[in-house]
């Protein structure tokens, strides 16, 4: 499950979160926006914390 979830990129998760919340609070608008800042900000972090590993792999190698 862990390797589906990593291949879903953030945007869209993030867009697909804020349509559904959108849709029950009817304020589409505004949740799609919020939905695309919250999954740039997941792909930033993955993208930070797979850098931050991989520099600590080679600093014990």
């Amino acid at each position: 499950m862990k390797e589906k979830l990593n291949e879903i990129s953030g945007m869209m998760l993030g867009i697909l979160l804020g349509v559904i919340i959108g849709i029950a609070l009817d304020n589409l608008g505004l949740w799609i926006s919020l939905g695309l800042a919250i999954g740039v900000a997941i792909d930033y972090t993955r993208k930070h914390e797979s850098k931050h590993d991989q520099d600590t792999k080679n600093k014990k190698s």
